[in-house]
């Protein structure tokens, strides 16, 4: 009797323990105010979700989730969650909860929407957990905080001087909306190549560093593979990655490739992105990766565009770009590529750099177009005073 008791309770045991693997990023996600994030998460190795409870919550309100899906369909979504949130696709390519894909879409984020946020899955015997965390920035940078002390300086010297300032209603009305629009603009919409471009830095190619199977013309700023090199074809020619001769450690720093050289077609095969400064670069591509110092998106030919992240994010870009922009924000941690022919955003990346990173590209193998790195036009200074005009003033 006693050993079928132990075998009854192993038994329980294994039934009840935690089997089920739930995988998120390693890196916070980042997303602006006001915008939509999707906060990835996936079951490994995939799984028919569509039967599992799904339970999206934050910190220890496991009972008041911010989403609840249970018996096929949504069950609960808390208060200030309604119509903001729902569960998506983390991906084109992704086959939804049919695939193991349980990820969850926040919409109109606000500044309250920081921090952590638990994905739980469970089945009938088994579950599995795992915390992703989002950070809120404040993409209009110091317009914000102007905006806001606006507003609540208003609001007082209404309730105080409300008929002194009743004259001036209309003024400062225009102001405040002008002010708001400003705001809404940068972080909706498509992209502004002409915002981007204030940012612009001239990039050379190291060619001290030069791949020899690689050739560099024109002031290091056309790259191509060698008339020698002969490509085996079997996937990627990751070697062939030349590094910039500049190097960045804050800020912002933005530029511009061209893919397509009339009267030849766009570029099928390039990389470009920015590496850890003194990494090398090797054919085995699981070496190449955000943790050990590499960024970029990839265009593979037949094989489509996709990211070197854990998990990689594959894209369907239709037309294939002719001209790509990149912007480098070090500081928030994010790497932007834009169709600048389009005018629209194609991706960022949201990971942490160190040290100093450089532009990494490549060129790939068989093309007929080069890949071009442009000069970008810097943005106009406002003109100085007249002295003559100085003078006047001075005088008067």
């Amino acid at each position: 009797m006693l050993w079928i008791i132990i075998v009854l309770l192993v038994n329980l045991l294994i039934e009840t323990s935690v089997s089920l693997t739930v995988v998120v990023p390693p890196d916070p996600i980042v997303a602006h105010v006001g915008s939509t994030v999707i906060l990835p998460c996936w079951i490994s190795p995939p799984e028919n979700a569509e039967a599992l409870e799904i339970r999206w919550y934050r910190q220890d309100h496991f009972n008041n989730p911010v989403l609840l899906y249970n018996h096929g369909k949504i069950q609960d979504i808390q208060e200030c969650y309604r119509k903001r949130s729902s569960l998506t696709l983390r991906s084109d390519q992704s086959g939804g909860l049919k695939d193991g894909d349980v990820s969850l879409r926040l919409m109109k984020l606000t500044f309250q929407d920081e921090g952590p946020f638990h994905c739980y899955v469970s089945g009938e015997h088994l579950y599995d957990s795992k915390e992703v965390v989002l950070k809120i920035t404040d993409s209009s940078g110091p317009w914000m905080t102007i905006s806001i002390s606006l507003i609540l300086l208003i609001c007082v010297l209404l309730g105080l001087f409300g008929l002194i300032l009743c004259k001036y209603r209309g003024k400062l009305k225009g102001h405040e909306e002008k002010t708001m629009k400003e705001l809404e603009n940068r972080v909706v919409g498509d992209a502004n190549i002409e915002e981007l471009r204030k940012h612009a830095v001239e990039i050379t190619i190291d060619r001290e560093h030069l791949h020899p199977d690689l050739t560099v013309i024109k002031d290091c700023k056309i790259l191509r593979d060698s008339d020698k090199y002969e490509h085996t074809g079997e996937g990627f020619p990751y070697e062939l990655c030349a590094f910039g001769a500049q190097r960045f450690t804050s800020g912002r720093h933005y530029w511009e490739v061209d893919l397509a050289v009339p009267p030849n077609p766009p570029k099928n095969f390039w990389i470009i992105g920015v590496v850890k400064h003194g990494n090398f670069i090797t054919k085995d591509s699981s070496a190449l990766t955000p943790s050990r110092g590499f960024w970029f998106l990839c265009s593979d030919g037949p094989r489509g565009f996709y990211t070197n992240t854990d998990p990689p994010v594959k894209l369907s870009l239709t037309p294939r770009p002719e001209r790509l922009g990149v912007l480098l924000d070090y500081d928030h941690g994010q790497l932007s590529f834009y169709n600048v022919t389009e005018r629209k955003h194609l991706l960022t990346i949201s990971s942490r750099f160190s040290g100093s990173v450089a532009p990494l590209f490549s060129p790939g193998a068989g093309d007929e177009s080069a890949l071009k790195i442009l000069d970008l036009p810097k943005p106009a200074e406002p003109a100085e005073p007249s002295p003559l005009l100085s003078n006047n003033s001075s005088d008067a």
